[in-house]
């Protein structure tokens, strides 16, 4: 019974894909007619490139690989009704994502993520329109970006809290997880530290579930959204059962945390996205839609914000590991700034630009997000004397970007001093890498907050200590060790690594 069941399963799968495979090809062939598609690997008939589609870690090294190979900007992939479109340079970028972003600002619509997960309302999945714009809204009237005083007691809160844990333990990774979520607790929702509790655990199962989802090909569903409809009971349909335990999941954090802070609201509420939001609801709102569109915009800031900024501070404390002599740069100018002893705040920001020349530099050299989030292309457009099919997923690959040697020339070093001019300034004539964050205007509405976040961290563990590695058994300093996580992924993470925080003076134990 059993076999006969999978067998069943596996039957109407292939015969799902048949017939969108016959459509695709039907419509791919019809659109040639005026002009070409980018150039890419050869399509076969009616599996097209289902065999040239990355699907192993860092594939957004293959897909620069293939813009050498087939000397193009751009790169069209096409299978199972899917087109595919990468952009590796940041002309091609700018001049569809941004110049054109009227109609590439979509999102491409997910069927395990979205809709059997529950997420397909949240800010980040949403399509281009009336409800993205009204979630976009909340985050641009809570955080402004030229107005990120009101958060600036929480990160500095935080990040105390942050240096006195770094030094005790060697679980670096787990440290900063904890550390960001504490604090995204805090500006998403104003819930602190000591009433977090189990808000932190379904958080972070939350954030673990959208990357297993997310990942290229972890699940059929994607590509043959019929089978969404198999019953979760049906032998081999796992991912129905992953997907309502997911989904319960995003539920419970989204509607526990917002009851918290609209019962805190109603009490003595400290700032954040959340209040606010609650604060700006008048007579004329429809209030259930309202508040609909705060908890979907807060749980997106949430999820957002605790994976990407753990990953970037731990490339960025990766880095410095490995290069001594930019942390020897780094703290000397702390201390011309600051004094030895002294923890930098915001105020200091301007005087330190190597600091931020670190960050920038980080984010160039292992960007965040290699193959940015795919956008969709709403209607046929030609670029280039090519054809973009509408409906296609157009993704920009930060990682060529970055590494082009024409524009930052020896790119796999670490050299935050590419961004910093003759005067010792940030050089405004070098492409800002912190589009990592998005492009056009999908562009991540919490990227001031993130940044923000990533400075008084980065200039305060450099202020307190020396990033060392470990001592082997003979009480010597051992090879740093720094690998990159394999797992296919959207995100460009290393893998758990070992390291010292050494305080640099006796003064800094008064922080500790």
């Amino acid at each position: 019974m059993h076999s006969r069941r999978q067998a069943s399963l596996e039957v109407t799968a292939l015969f799902a894909l048949c017939l969108l495979s016959v459509f695709y090809f039907a419509r791919w062939k019809s659109s040639q007619a005026r002009y070409p598609f980018p150039p890419g690997p050869k399509k076969l008939p009616i599996v097209e490139n289902l065999f040239d589609i990355p699907s192993k870690g860092q594939i957004w090294l293959d897909y620069s690989e293939m813009s050498r190979r087939y000397g193009s900007d751009i790169i069209h992939l096409s299978a199972l009704g899917n087109s595919i479109v990468v952009l590796n340079t940041a002309k091609a970028v700018s001049d569809l994502l941004e110049k054109r972003s009227l109609i590439y600002s979509s999102r491409p619509y997910s069927t395990m993520i979205g809709e059997l997960m529950g997420w397909k309302n949240t800010l980040f999945f949403l399509p281009y329109g009336e409800a993205w714009k009204s979630q976009r809204k909340i985050f641009h009237q809570a955080i402004p970006p030229g107005d990120m005083a009101r958060f600036h007691s929480k990160l500095l809160k935080g990040t105390r809290n942050l240096l006195r844990v770094i030094a005790r333990t060697d679980d670096v990774l787990n440290d900063f997880q904890s550390w960001v979520s504490v604090f995204i607790l805090d500006v998403v929702y104003g819930i602190q530290e000591e009433d977090a509790g189990d808000f932190l655990l379904l958080g972070s199962e939350a954030i673990e579930s959208l990357g297993v989802a997310g990942t290229p090909g972890a699940f059929y569903v994607e590509q043959i959204p019929l089978l969404k409809y198999v019953p979760d009971w049906f032998p081999g349909a796992d991912f129905k059962r992953k997907a309502n335990k997911w989904n319960d999941i995003r539920e419970r954090i989204t509607e526990g945390t917002f009851q918290a802070t609209k019962e805190q609201e109603l009490a003595t509420a400290t700032p954040s996205i959340v209040s606010v939001a609650l604060q700006q609801i008048d007579a004329s709102d429809d209030v259930l839609q309202r508040e609909g569109d705060i908890k979907s915009a807060s749980m997106a800031a949430y999820a957002g914000a605790s994976d990407t900024t753990v990953v970037a501070l731990a490339n960025l404390i990766a880095a410095l590991l490995l290069d001594p002599d930019v942390q020897a740069i780094a703290h000397r100018e702390l201390d011309k700034v600051l004094g030895l002893g002294k923890l930098p705040d915001f105020s200091d920001e301007p005087s330190l630009p190597y600091i931020t020349a670190i960050i920038m530099e980080s984010f160039r050299h292992q960007p965040l997000a290699p193959l940015a989030f795919p956008h969709l292309v709403t209607q046929d457009d030609v670029y280039e004397g090519y054809h973009i099919p509408k409906g296609s997923y157009i993704i920009g690959n930060t990682w060529s970007i970055f590494h082009n040697e024409d524009e930052f020339p020896d790119p796999r070093r670490f050299n935050p001093s590419r961004f910093i001019d003759r005067f010792g300034k940030i050089d405004p004539n070098i492409r800002d890498p912190t589009f990592v964050f998005g492009f056009g205007r999908r562009i991540c509405p919490g990227k001031h907050l993130a940044l923000a976040s990533l400075f008084i961290a980065t200039a305060s563990i450099l202020a307190c200590y020396k990033i060392e590695p470990e001592l082997d058994e003979h009480g010597e300093l051992a090879e740093p060790k720094v690998q990159r996580d394999p797992a296919p992924s959207l995100i460009n993470k290393p893998l758990p690594f070992k390291c010292r925080f050494v305080p640099r003076s006796k003064e800094i134990d008064a922080f500790l």
